[in-house]
């Protein structure tokens, strides 16, 4: 398989702690993160009221609690059955920021809401990587278009077959699985286009930097099963 090196030019990135009992008393939870939230971050970045706000409903399913960050790039949402944390356009660099952002609403949650345990976590990534070499991005997915389709667009000279292909690892032993599918950007030149899900379970007895060390060991092994070798990851 050939090797394709690249960095990251934008991503998209979701996290999201399951709850393993669903919040009954809102108006609490929703004090609590507001404040805890606020405290956690306070020696790391400055957070105040504009910083929060409130979504009401009827249905306890839809009520949320939000805190932007950094210009709204980021949001920690509180719902009733988990706690949700999303950053867009994550640039190359961006990892350490994201890394503590997500730590430390974790800790939060862990101290807050730690009677409600977890039942799983979820992270997603939609990310376009740009390849370090010229042209490279283009000659690495050609590697992945089946003989039958390529002969097939021979004829049709109107229509392109875009290179794309999947994998599907699981860890059977630590309880999760990994989707990844990737094909050509079509919003970035020289550059593959990767969407990456990654489904954990049980995590109560394991330590945020544990999740986290878990969490990258598994992500590299997807990098080599597809041969990516990613500048950020290294």
């Amino acid at each position: 398989m050939k090797v394709l090196r690249v960095r990251l030019h934008d991503a998209t990135i979701n996290v999201s702690f399951k709850l393993g009992r669903f919040i009954a008393d809102w108006p609490s939870a929703q004090s609590k993160f507001i404040t805890g939230i606020a405290d956690g971050f306070r020696d790391w970045l400055p957070i105040g009221p504009r910083n929060f706000s409130v979504n009401p409903a009827f249905a306890l399913e839809d009520l949320r609690c939000r805190c932007h960050l950094f210009g709204g790039a980021c949001s920690i949402v509180l719902a009733p059955e988990a706690l949700h944390l999303d950053f867009e356009n994550v640039k190359q660099g961006d990892g350490p920021i994201v890394q503590e952002t997500v730590r430390r609403a974790s800790g939060w949650l862990a101290d807050a809401l730690g009677d409600h345990g977890r039942d799983s976590l979820s992270f997603q990534t939609t990310a376009h990587l740009e390849a370090l070499e010229a042209d490279a991005a283009d000659a690495y997915l050609a590697q992945f278009v089946p003989a039958e389709a390529d002969e097939l667009m021979r004829s049709e000279p109107n229509v392109k077959c875009l290179p794309s292909s999947r994998i599907l690892l699981s860890g059977e032993t630590e309880g999760w699985v990994l989707r990844r599918v990737f094909e050509k950007s079509l919003s970035a030149d020289n550059a593959v286009f990767v969407h990456t899900s990654v489904y954990m379970q049980s995590l109560d007895p394991v330590g945020f930097d544990d999740q986290i060390r878990l969490l990258g060991r598994v992500e590299k092994l997807a990098d080599r099963a597809v041969g990516l070798d990613c500048e950020d990851k290294r």
